[in-house]
């Protein structure tokens, strides 16, 4: 559905806030995962970014919550700038167990369970075991972020975290896909990874795909509740230790 769509390159525009969009295939594409579960899990939950949370099937209710961003990084996908994901977790008792962050314009696929490791599926390859990369130092660092637009109202709360890190780290990278970002650096492909304010459907699976490629995800003081304070924090442990170091000062800032 992302590939036909992006190639068609016409969208129909919903502006949630200031270019921040979403489009009539971020609605579809969630409605589709939605029913698939409706269908084969009924009871199950699904906290999607589009329809917000609610119960599938007329089951009872099976513990079972899937958390699912149907289209990450919008904006690119309108534009044509072929770095978008979707990205779907299954958190079951309150614990994320299974991610995958699928990319289908560069036919990949990242899959992780809790205890079974991190993986990457791609095109025509055998599945490939994650590992996040060796570095070991912040000032050497390859760092994926998150910097909203200028015209959004939290543009000024958040730009000096993004300059203390800019100021710290061998380099950031903005490309506009956090679950994507998050895939990364489970695949070594970033050192690090940090955003001020990130929904719980864009972290939830990168940060297992994250912790099974042997990383770490933190929130801005260092501890485990990213997904309540939408403050992240991924990347190799010393790295992100750094992180922490950096923007312990705006933990608080929400």
């Amino acid at each position: 559905m992302i590939r036909a769509a992006f190639d068609r390159r016409v969208h129909v525009l919903n502006e949630k806030s200031a270019n921040d969009f979403a489009t009539d295939t971020d609605a579809a594409i969630e409605a589709h995962i939605a029913a698939r579960i409706a269908s084969a899990f009924p009871g199950d939950v699904l906290l999607g970014e589009e329809g917000g949370e609610r119960k599938l099937g007329n089951a009872a209710t099976t513990g079972v919550r899937w958390i699912v961003d149907p289209l990450d990084g919008t904006y690119n996908f309108v534009h044509g700038f072929p770095y978008v994901a979707s990205s779907i977790a299954i958190e079951v008792d309150g614990v994320i167990s299974f991610g995958i962050v699928g990319a289908p314009l560069q036919n990949e696929r990242f899959s992780a369970q809790r205890g079974g490791g991190a993986w990457l599926h791609a095109a025509g390859s055998p599945a490939q075991r994650l590992s996040v990369s060796r570095c070991q130092s912040l000032s050497k660092a390859l760092i994926g972020s998150v910097l909203p637009s200028g015209a959004a109202s939290s543009f000024e709360r958040v730009l000096p975290a993004w300059t203390a890190v800019a100021r710290a780290a061998g380099s950031i990278r903005r490309t506009g896909a956090a679950a994507l970002d998050l895939a990364g650096v489970a695949a070594g492909r970033l050192d690090g990874f940090f955003v001020m304010s990130l929904s719980s459907w864009d972290a939830a699976a990168g940060s297992l795909l994250v912790h099974e490629a042997g990383g770490v995800t933190l929130d801005f003081a260092g501890g485990s509740g990213f997904l309540r304070s939408n403050q992240v924090i991924a990347g190799t442990a010393p790295v992100a230790n750094e992180l922490v170091r950096v923007l312990t000062d705006y933990a608080a800032s929400q």
